[in-house]
């Protein structure tokens, strides 16, 4: 597990920092075209996951103070084919990007 701010990732995957500034960071993380499920057990607007097919890379875009990221998914290397993205509020949380054989597992754990 890794600690960027007050961020805890737990990933399978290699990462790097493609920008840092003013305490914003972006973090790209490549999962090589692999379906993308996300959990939302516990959401009151969708039941069980969201899945997104064939997702290049994911850029998690976050404050060093804040305890919000947007996540980026992106549809090839270029830094414009995101084709989707929300808000995460990882306070209290350990972010999971798992590689699951042919799909990545996104799923947050309670701390």
């Amino acid at each position: 597990m890794i600690e960027i701010g007050s961020l805890k990732l737990d990933t399978d995957f290699e990462y790097r920092v493609i920008r840092e500034e003013n305490g914003d960071i972006d973090l790209f993380i490549d999962v090589n075209y692999r379906s993308l499920d996300i959990e939302c057990d516990n959401c009151d607007f969708f039941n069980g996951r969201i899945q997104f097919p064939f997702v290049r890379s994911l850029i998690l875009r976050l404050n060093k103070d804040s305890h919000l990221m947007t996540i980026h998914l992106m549809r090839d290397i270029d830094l414009f084919s995101a084709f989707a993205n929300f808000e995460f509020n990882y306070e209290n949380y350990i972010f999971n990007i798992k590689n699951n054989h042919e799909k990545v597992l996104v799923t947050r754990t309670k701390m």
